[in-house]
């Protein structure tokens, strides 16, 4: 009886988006986010380098590190952005 209930409580579930209504939306929508990241991560680089530049001449260490903190978290922006959808996959695929 405890072998029957194993085997009629066991599941697979194989994300699919085939006839999901808005999937190719969806998907689109993904990579406009993604895309989005980019360019706030390619903003942040550019502003921390500006900043880091100006402070330096300028004898501001404070504003010195916050502009290299502004160039890091940037690149480190864009390193999650391309990272997120190998990392769900992995993640998913080592779950399974």
């Amino acid at each position: 009886m405890f072998r029957l209930a194993v085997v009629i409580a066991q599941v697979s579930v194989t994300p699919s988006t085939d006839g999901m209504p808005g999937a190719a939306l969806l998907q689109q929508m993904l990579g406009w986010l993604s895309q989005i990241a980019l360019w706030g991560s390619l903003a942040s680089i550019f502003m921390g380098a500006a900043i880091y530049g100006l402070a330096q001449n300028t004898g501001s260490y404070s504003n010195a590190f916050r502009g290299k903190q502004l160039a890091l978290a940037g690149g480190i922006g864009a390193v999650l952005a391309g990272l997120a959808p190998t990392a769900v996959n992995m993640l998913f695929n080592a779950a399974k």
